[in-house]
C-alpha cells in the first residue's frame, strides 16, 4: 500500500452496518415516538414519502460514488461540476454539519441518562461516549464496521422486541390506526397546519431524518471492496430494512401507547417504561446509547474521510489529512473533530434547553436536504459536462436525460419549502440551517482565493 493511502477493507456487512449505523440513532428513536404520537399512522404516509425521496438519493450517491471513489466524495462530485469554490462549500458543509447532529443526540442522551443517573451532568456522559467512539474510529475502518455491526444487531432485535411486547402486552386500538392512516390528524408539532395531506406533508423534514446518515459509504469508497456493487447494495438495502423495522415499532407504539407519552420526555425511553415500567426504561436507555455510539461511530467514520480527502487535495491545512502510520486512519481529522464535539456538548449544555434535540434535528435534517439538492444537480450536470467518465453504476436515464435525478431534485425543492416556509412549515429551522449553509459559504470563499486559488486551473481537470 503507497504512503498515504486509506486500507480498502470493508466489505458489504460493514458497510450496510455503516450505513445503518448513522440512522439508526437516538433522535431517530425520539422522531419515531414523536411522528407516530402526533399523527398516528398517519406518519405511515410520511415515512413512505421519505423512504422514495431516500431511494433517489442512495441512487445519485451510488453513481457519484462509484465514479470518482475517494475520500473527498462530496467536495470532489460538486467540484468535478462546478469548481472548487461549490466543491469546498458542500465539503464544509458535510464535514461540519454534525453542529446540529450531535448536540441533538447529546441532549437526548442526557435528558434520559439524566432519567436515571441525576448526579451526572448529562455532557458529561456524552463526552465519555464521544471519546471510547473515537478510540474504536482511530483504532481502525475494519474494527469500526464490525463493531457498528455488533451494536445494530442488539438494537435493531431491541426494536422488534419492543413492538412485539408492546402488542403482547398492551391492547392495541385497531380502530385508531385504521382511522388515522385513512384520514391523518392536524399536527400539533406544527400548530395551525390542516388534518390529512398537508400534515403528512409538513412532517417530512421528519420523515427524511428517520433516513439520513446512509451516504456514509460515499467518503468511505476508497476503503470500500468492489465500491460499484457494494456502496449501491449497502445503501439501498440497509434503508429498506430500516423502513420495515421502523414501521412495525411505530405502529405497535401508535396502537398501545397513549399519544401523550409519545410525545412527551423521555420519548421512546418513556413507551418502555410504560410498558414494562423500570426494567423496560433501563433496556431501552442502553439502546439509546448504542443507538448514539453507532451515531458518534459512523460521523467519525464518514465526516473525517471527507476532511481527510479536502486535506489530501489541498483545501484544508496538511493536519486534517494526517494517517497514523500502524492503522491508516486519519488521526488529524479525528482529533479536530473530536475537540470541536467537545466544544459543541459543553455549549450545548450551557445555551440549549429540553427542546434542543428536536430543534437542532430539524436543522440538521435541513443541512442535510439542501446537500442531497446539490447532489442531485451534480448528476445531471456530470451527464452533460463530463459523459466521458467511466460510471460503473448508473442511476437511470437516458444518458444526457437522467430524469430520476431531475425527480430527486423537483422533490427536495418540494420538501425545503413546504415544511420550512410560511404557511405551515418551521421558520426558525430555515433561520439557523440557512445560518449555518451562508457561515459555511464564506468560511469556503476564503479557503478558495487564500488556497485554491494557487492551484494549477488544470490540476485533476476540475473546472477553474
Amino acid at each position: 500500500m503507497a504512503e498515504g493511502e486509506l486500507k480498502r477493507a470493508l466489505g458489504f456487512w460493514p458497510t450496510w452496518a455503516m450505513c445503518l449505523g448513522l440512522v439508526s440513532c437516538s433522535t431517530t428513536l425520539m422522531m419515531l415516538s414523536m411522528g407516530f404520537g402526533d399523527l398516528g399512522a398517519g406518519f405511515t404516509g410520511t415515512h413512505l414519502l421519505a423512504l422514495a425521496y431516500i431511494i433517489l438519493v442512495c441512487l445519485a450517491f451510488s453513481e457519484l460514488a462509484t465514479m470518482y471513489p475517494k475520500a473527498s466524495s462530496l467536495e470532489l462530485f460538486t467540484s468535478k461540476a462546478f469548481g472548487r469554490l461549490a466543491g469546498i462549500t458542500v465539503g464544509l458543509w458535510y464535514g461540519f454539519k454534525d453542529v446540529f447532529g450531535f448536540p441533538a443526540e447529546s441532549t437526548i442522551c442526557g435528558i434520559i441518562l439524566g432519567h436515571f443517573f441525576p448526579q451526572v451532568p448529562w455532557w458529561g456522559w456524552a463526552i465519555l461516549v464521544l471519546t471510547i467512539f473515537m478510540i474504536v474510529n482511530m483504532l481502525g475502518i475494519v474494527v469500526a464496521g464490525y463493531a457498528q455491526l455488533a451494536m445494530l444487531i442488539f438494537m435493531v432485535g431491541s426494536y422488534l422486541a419492543i413492538g412485539v411486547i408492546a402488542l403482547v402486552l398492551g391492547k392495541p386500538n385497531w380502530d385508531y390506526l385504521s382511522q388515522t392512516f385513512f384520514s391523518p390528524p392536524a399536527s400539533s408539532l406544527y400548530p395551525g397546519t390542516p388534518a390529512g395531506f398537508p400534515s403528512v406533508a409538513v412532517l417530512m423534514l421528519m420523515g427524511v431524518w428517520l433516513f439520513i446518515g446512509m451516504e456514509v459509504a460515499a467518503p468511505l469508497a476508497e476503503e470500500i471492496k468492489n465500491p460499484a456493487r457494494t456502496i449501491p447494495l449497502a445503501m439501498t438495502t440497509s434503508m429498506v430494512t430500516l423502513f420495515a423495522v421502523e414501521q412495525f415499532t411505530g405502529l405497535s407504539w401508535a396502537a398501545t401507547v397513549p399519544r401523550e407519552v409519545l410525545l412527551s420526555e423521555p420519548y421512546h425511553v418513556g413507551v418502555a417504561e410504560y410498558l414494562l415500567r423500570l426494567t423496560g426504561g433501563v433496556w431501552f436507555a442502553l439502546v439509546s446509547l448504542m443507538a448514539t455510539g453507532t451515531t458518534i461511530n459512523s460521523v467519525m467514520a464518514g465526516a473525517t474521510r471527507v476532511l481527510y480527502g479536502m486535506s489530501r487535495e489541498g483545501y484544508l491545512p496538511k493536519v486534517f489529512g494526517w494517517l497514523h502510520p500502524r492503522f491508516r486512519t486519519p488521526w488529524g481529522s479525528l482529533g479536530i473533530l473530536y475537540a470541536l464535539m467537545v466544544i459543541i456538548i459543553v455549549s450545548a449544555a450551557t445555551f440549549l434547553g429540553v427542546e434542543a434535540p428536536f430543534k437542532l434535528a430539524l436543522c440538521c435534517s435541513f443541512v442535510f436536504t439542501v446537500i442531497y439538492l446539490i447532489m442531485f444537480v451534480n448528476v445531471v450536470a456530470l451527464r452533460i459536462k463530463r459523459p466521458q467518465d467511466p460510471r460503473p453504476f448508473k442511476m437511470g436515464g437516458p444518458f444526457k436525460a437522467p430524469i430520476l435525478a431531475i425527480i430527486g431534485a423537483i422533490a427536495t425543492l418540494l420538501i425545503l419549502i413546504y415544511t420550512v416556509a410560511p404557511p405551515y412549515g418551521s421558520v426558525d429551522v430555515l433561520i439557523y440551517g440557512g445560518t449555518y449553509s451562508i457561515a459555511l459559504l464564506i468560511v469556503a470563499a476564503a479557503i478558495y482565493y487564500v488556497k485554491a486559488r494557487k492551484l494549477s486551473s488544470e490540476s485533476e481537470g476540475l473546472t477553474p
